[in-house]
């Protein structure tokens, strides 16, 4: 890497994300593997991440809504691809040539779009949704399904649910998840409707489940559903997020630092200005919390995360030098500086983290130990 326009950086790991799938295999035994690609694959690149999963043998992808799922299309991966949101009836018509599966989660809304794709001689692939105890999108009683199921409209391919604590193992949790699993399958697997239930904590802690494919998330990126108990040996994170030192300078004490003055130099501190912000996705709230890595060593940060810059002591770091490397994230392994950990500190998920990288921040694609391409949003 030529420390990217001396700014900031991630680095996506194709390498660690094709054997974390080996490993998620190894838990999902015959069952297909749908993997989530939704929000920019969280945050990772959708396109490219889709196009190397279809490298290893992955055929079927969830999106949240038809924009995503063209931009896959557009990208040229290979596969079915499910929305789970609503999709408006024109849109889903427009796009009946395409390998989109469309979710249904009312009856209403079923019978709607089967009377569309009557009128115009198509059937149309679905997906239906069960509430099974979230209580957000889906349709609860057998009932409800056999109506699905009888429009001649639809082409109704799988059942699914989505499971609200599956990443918890409190025995009230386990129940739940139970309950949520026994639900769908006296209503699926009498009705021969295959299905899936099984997100990342599903796959991880009730792989006993029985169904017809896993949906593979937050794992398959390499974090943990739930950061209270470890991941499997052989999943590791496919994300970092890099910067470089661009300024260093001392301050002397009672100097302060940053907006608020939140920080007071008690001594001569050494601090390294390093191009990288909120804006880029280094949350706010580590502020003071946080530290990066130096060559190998930490830096905590001074001061409150600007929306461009932050400041961190490099007081401990004298051979550190303008230009050197900071790693902002990387994986758990590498010094303490997880993206799974400072969601943990600051009282949030690494998903809303994952999730939060700007897009002025270029996506570098390591494959083969080597960097294979670069995405650059703006």
């Amino acid at each position: 890497m030529n420390n990217f326009y001396q700014r900031t950086w991630t680095e996506i790991n194709l390498d660690v994300l094709k054997n974390n799938i080996k490993v998620i295999r190894s838990y999902a035994g015959d069952k297909e593997i749908i993997a989530i690609v939704k929000a920019n694959a969280y945050g990772h690149g959708d396109a490219e991440c889709a196009i190397a999963l279809n490298e290893c043998g992955v055929r079927h992808f969830a999106v949240s809504n038809l924009w995503e799922a063209q931009n896959l299309t557009s990208a040229g991966a290979k596969g079915d691809i499910l929305i789970f949101g609503y999709c408006d009836i024109p849109l889903v018509l427009e796009n009946l040539d395409k390998n989109y599966i469309f979710t249904v989660g009312s009856v209403d809304y079923a019978k709607e779009l089967s009377e569309s794709a009557v009128r115009v001689g198509a059937k149309i692939p679905v997906h239906i949704k069960f509430d099974t105890g979230m209580c957000r999108v889906g349709i609860s009683t057998a009932e409800e399904a056999d109506e699905i199921l009888a429009l001649p409209g639809l082409d109704c391919r799988a059942g699914y649910t989505h499971f609200a604590v599956a990443d918890s193992l409190r025995d009230e949790d386990m129940e739940f998840t139970k309950l949520q699993y026994r639900k769908l399958a006296d209503i699926c697997r009498s009705r021969n409707l295959p299905m899936h239930c099984q997100n990342s904590g599903g796959i991880l802690f009730h792989k006993d489940f029985e169904s017809d494919f896993v949906r593979a998330g937050l794992v398959m990126y390499g974090h943990r559903p739930n950061t209270e108990y470890p991941l499997p040996e052989g999943i590791r994170s496919v994300f970092s997020m890099k910067a470089v030192i661009s300024q260093i300078k001392t301050i002397h004490p009672g100097d302060t630092v940053s907006y608020g003055r939140t920080f007071t130099a008690d001594k001569d501190t050494r601090l390294a200005l390093i191009p990288c912000g909120y804006a880029d996705g280094f949350n706010r709230r580590l502020s003071g919390q946080w530290s990066v890595i130096i060559r190998g060593k930490k830096a905590p940060v001074c001061g409150r995360i600007c929306m461009d810059q932050s400041l961190v002591d490099i007081t401990d770091i004298p051979e550190a030098e303008i230009g050197d490397e900071v790693t902002v994230f990387s994986d758990e392994t590498f010094g303490g500086c997880s993206v799974d950990q400072a969601a943990d500190l600051i009282g949030t998920i690494s998903y809303e983290l994952l999730c939060s990288i700007g897009t002025r921040v270029p996506r570098i694609y390591i494959e083969n130990g080597k960097e294979k391409d670069i995405l650059r949003y703006i």
